[in-house]
């Protein structure tokens, strides 16, 4: 454990002295690069002054997508005349508290990401966000994009972000390991107990879960919420209609407790976040068989080396009650700018060129993702396959538990599934724990 703390600090100072860097050359220019004289020996014309190519900043706290981020940075400046470079942070705790602190000051970002939904609702009270609803009026009218994606970053009527990316959860899965086993992607719960099983008797491990970084223990809470009750009751335990302690909840947390008594998961203590992340080695040798995660992290899974569609493949959990609908999760990472920020208007010049067809094109070959832009190609056969099934189940997408509740009640319910992952026993006291959380949130409402 000291290790691991030696080692996020010096990543917290690395990413400090980068910032500070990238800091210091955003106030600099690059020249464009004089052109060639056309003939050896030969005077060449005075060339013209060369251009200048503005670099702004983009926080972010996904330091594993950096090296593309600021590949689309480059490419904005080719574009549009002004670019961006990446300001990664390691952790999801520091990167919410320091973007927090700045948004008020003149040391606003130009740019940054964050999160939809009821996460984004305190940023846009504070002032700290830029309306962008101008850019939306124009690509809605082109048809690029829906209002649904829109509607994430909607607040009194104005949007305030363009889509960073957008992800559908998946339980993704070793391919080469299934095949080598004679293993399908299960279809039916039956199915996927019987996967379970298979895969424990063989020696693997089956399914990753984990409370390193806090929020990754929602995700195995959420989709037994899906497949036992179902998205409407989903909903309504978002919106206070329902409780935590409603037999449906109970239900759901008593399968997921069975499934953890049957060994199914990982112990929750491995990492797997951004940065220092241990589960990624784990499933690519296959000693764990899936990892039930947004579909961004494929750009995790082809930066390590692995291929989609042949080294790993993609489904979705089928529901354990067979008579509710299909569904699945899905979020949208927004990407702000600042309103407060020292190039504001140059920020806006790269959010627009950020949501048409030959920047999504590029970020979604870059990162393997689904790109919200109708127009622009996806180029993962994985994440093809996953709208395909969408499309072929007219499945529903429910937006994912991190933002679809208020974060009062979501931070202390994050911590109370962790402590049921090392304690299942106690599912009782930490359905009633977060049910107190909500009840005191609901009423302020």
């Amino acid at each position: 454990m000291q290790r691991n703390k030696v080692g996020v600090k010096r990543i917290l100072l690395l990413t400090i002295v980068a910032a500070f860097l990238i800091f210091a050359f955003a106030a600099c220019t690059a020249p464009a690069a004089a052109p060639a004289a056309q003939d050896q020996g030969t005077a060449a014309e005075p060339a013209a002054a060369p251009a200048e190519v503005k670099m702004l900043e983009l926080y972010h706290d996904k330091a594993s997508w950096a090296d593309n981020t600021d590949i689309m940075g480059q490419a904005a400046a080719e574009a549009i005349g002004v670019g961006f470079a990446s300001v990664p942070f390691p952790d999801t705790t520091t990167y919410q508290s320091t973007v927090r602190a700045a948004l008020g000051t003149d040391k606003a970002p130009d740019m940054f990401t964050w999160w939809s939904g009821y996460r984004m609702e305190d940023i846009v009270n504070s002032g700290g966000a830029e309306d962008l609803s101008a850019i939306w009026d124009k690509y809605l009218a082109s048809g690029e994009y829906t209002p649904g994606i829109a509607s994430a970053y909607t607040f009194d009527g104005k949007v305030y972000a363009v889509p960073f990316n957008v992800a559908y959860w998946v339980v993704y899965y070793n391919k080469s390991l299934f095949e080598e086993n004679g293993l399908q992607p299960p279809t039916t719960w039956d199915e996927f107990m019987a996967l379970n099983d298979t895969l424990l008797e063989k020696g693997v491990t089956p399914l990753a879960m984990t409370l390193d970084g806090r929020w990754p223990t929602f995700i195995i809470f959420e989709e037994m919420i899906l497949r036992t009750a179902g998205p409407d009751f989903y909903d309504k335990l978002m919106s206070g209609e329902a409780k935590y302690t409603d037999p449906e909840v109970v239900k759901a947390m008593e399968v997921w407790k069975g499934m953890i008594e049957k060994g199914y998961f990982t112990d929750p203590g491995i990492s797997f976040g951004t940065g220092d992340n241990a589960m990624l080695p784990l499933f690519q040798n296959g000693q764990v068989a899936m990892i039930p995660i947004g579909d961004w992290y494929s750009a995790t899974l082809t930066g390590a080396g692995m291929e989609p569609g042949v080294d790993y493949g993609a489904f979705i959990m089928p529901n354990e009650n067979p008579d509710l609908p299909a569904a699945l999760f899905f979020e949208t990472g927004p990407l702000l700018v600042s309103a407060n920020g020292p190039n504001k208007e140059d920020a806006i010049k790269i959010a627009d060129w950020w949501m048409s067809e030959p920047a999504q094109k590029e970020w979604s070959s870059l990162m393997g993702f689904t790109s919200p832009n109708a127009k622009a190609e996806t180029v993962n056969p994985v994440s093809s396959e996953v709208v395909q099934w969408i499309g072929d189940n007219e499945a529903i997408a429910v937006q994912r538990y991190w933002e679809a509740t208020p974060p009062d009640i979501v931070e202390t319910a994050v911590d109370e599934f962790a402590r049921f992952m090392l304690n299942p026993d106690q599912y009782m006291e930490v359905l009633n724990s977060i049910q107190q959380k909500a009840d005191s949130v609901w009423a302020d409402r």
